[in-house]
């Protein structure tokens, strides 16, 4: 995750650098890929700002499903399988159907 963050601050910093010495250059070229890093790494920083939240949610999540099935899931397993998990808690659980016709079609 502090890869992607150094990622995304780098492609900002570029692009803020092209965009202050492309007038002195005045080709469209440096001009365009300073707007495109840009907007990329706004981008690039609303999802990571999604996916940091999902990232520290998963930690507590996973302390919440140990503690009450004595489990001893991480925080990767949680964030990156948490359909297989919640697919197998369905799995495990028992389920009991009862029939509600108790009269069992009397006839008179």
């Amino acid at each position: 995750m502090y890869v992607i963050l150094v990622a995304i601050i780098v492609g900002a910093l570029v692009s803020f650098f092209l965009l202050r010495y492309a007038d002195s250059c005045n080709r469209f070229f440096v001009i365009f890929m300073g707007f495109a890093l840009a907007i990329g790494s706004g981008v690039a920083a609303v999802a990571y700002a999604f996916t940091v939240w999902g990232w520290m949610a998963s930690e507590y999540q996973a302390n919440v499903i140990n503690r009450e099935y004595g489990t001893q899931y991480t925080r990767e397993e949680v964030f990156y399988a948490s359909k297989v998990i919640d697919t197998i808690r369905e799995l495990d659980r028992n389920r009991y159907e009862i029939n509600g016709n108790v009269a069992r079609e009397c006839k008179m």
